[in-house]
């Protein structure tokens, strides 16, 4: 019986990408290979553990080789992949780009749904990518009494990265910051600079920030604005939540939210 190599990584982008590099440079058999994301997995029997420590260079190695062998577009979905919630991302990703560079792949790599990997990783691109789209749209700014901007998420996937972009490109010139509570990551953004993630257990959330006059009037302004608009007549809370969880509402201002 043939053991299988266990990769345990971070359970960040540049940790499975270290773990992908390492499981090519000990040429480890894929089918007898696991990337796994984190610590918290379930332990298996006849299996050989390894902890992969990150290294930034051996990440951005497997990166460029992602980008060169199968196109910027392809990147963008894997590392949105990396970005979900869900446990068996790496080792999704994992055998979507050994699939890849096997040369038995036609055409584009995420197209090539027929293997359950790659179907899967896209499965987990779509979802994360759906959420970070949302979030684009449903996201709020306060301005606190420092003129800062604040905003507080709490999404299902680690799709932070994903967003600052957006907004540093429409707000170049403000100083702002986006909350994602569940992770205790901070995307901070200096005007006119580049932004940046930071990671804190103890920093301020939007409950310990205190915004102007201004700020708080034109809450209140905008939820009376909704409440105006609203036909009472057609209200549908059902599809209401079908269009806007629960989980997005509660950090909305309309909602009178977090």
């Amino acid at each position: 019986m043939e053991w299988n190599q266990i990769l345990v990584c971070e359970d960040t982008q540049e940790g499975i990408f270290t773990g992908i590099y390492e499981a090519y440079e000990r040429k480890c058999d894929p089918a007898h290979t696991v990337i796994q994301a984190g610590e918290d997995g379930e332990l298996c029997l006849f299996s050989d553990y390894r902890k992969v420590v990150p290294d930034m260079e051996k990440a951005e190695k497997v990166a460029r080789t992602l980008r060169r062998r199968f196109g910027e577009e392809c990147f963008e979905q894997l590392c949105l992949a990396l970005s979900s919630w869900q446990p068996d991302k790496g080792q999704a990703v994992y055998r979507t780009v050994v699939e890849g560079l096997s040369g038995r792949v036609k055409g584009r790599l995420m197209e090539h749904l027929g293997n359950p990997y790659v179907a899967r990783a896209f499965e987990l691109s779509r979802a994360a990518g759906n959420e970070s789209h949302h979030l684009l749209g449903f996201l709020r700014f306060s301005e606190t009494s420092d003129g800062l901007l604040f905003a507080q998420i709490g999404p299902k996937n680690n799709v932070l990265a994903h967003m600052m972009p957006h907004f540093a490109d429409r707000f170049p010139g403000e100083n702002f910051v986006i909350l994602d509570e569940n992770r205790r990551i901070y995307g901070v953004h200096p005007a006119h600079k580049e932004w940046f993630l930071a990671h804190s257990q103890d920093g301020p959330e939007k409950k310990d920030l205190e915004f102007t006059d201004t700020e708080l009037q034109m809450q209140e302004l905008f939820r009376f604005f909704c409440r105006k608009i609203m036909i009472k007549e057609r209200e549908n809370r059902t599809l209401q939540r079908q269009m806007l969880p629960y989980r997005f509402q509660e950090y909305m201002v309309e909602f009178g939210g977090k």
